[in-house]
């Protein structure tokens, strides 16, 4: 993956701290809820450098044509990568804009690799990318917009 990022004065404590508070909020996801056993089941992990990266073995449930996973589907492992490394930040982030590029097919034998990371922060909209890769080789790209959610803000636990 070829990216820049921006560096961050967080700990891993406060990363991981900020990431598990709103992914509660995130509980019935189609893409990564726990709560969800219909969707996608993905689970990430984030780096120390703020990337989101999960793996996903697709399924023929998730087939557009027989030789290809729903480019829906993989739009829809994009955006949840970037939300993610959004997380990671403290940020309950929606989706503003998703520019998606299909380089490749995505074969639904093969597991895939998804990717997600923050470039910036421009006047509260996030410019956030994300990447596809599949048996070594990069098939899907996207950038995208993402903002945080006004409402949102991590459970509390009762005292």
């Amino acid at each position: 993956m070829a990216h820049t990022m921006i560096t961050m004065n967080t700990t891993a404590a406060t990363i991981e701290q900020a990431a598990d508070g709103l992914e509660e909020l995130h509980r019935e996801c189609f893409a990564c809820g726990v709560c969800n056993h219909s969707g996608l089941n993905l689970h990430f992990d984030v780096g120390a450098d703020g990337v989101a990266t999960a793996a996903w073995q697709p399924s023929a449930a998730f087939r557009s044509y027989p030789d290809r996973v729903h480019g829906g589907v993989i739009a829809t492992l994009l955006d949840s990568a970037i939300v993610h490394a959004l997380f990671a930040r403290g940020v309950a982030g929606v989706t503003a804009e998703l520019t998606t590029r299909y380089l490749q097919r995505v074969n639904p034998a093969d597991p895939v690799h998804v990717a997600g990371w923050v470039e910036s922060n421009r006047r509260g909209v996030y410019l956030c990318c994300a990447e596809v890769h599949q048996a070594g080789l990069l098939a899907v790209r996207a950038s995208g917009k993402f903002m945080a959610m006004p409402d949102a803000s991590p459970p509390h636990s009762a005292a």
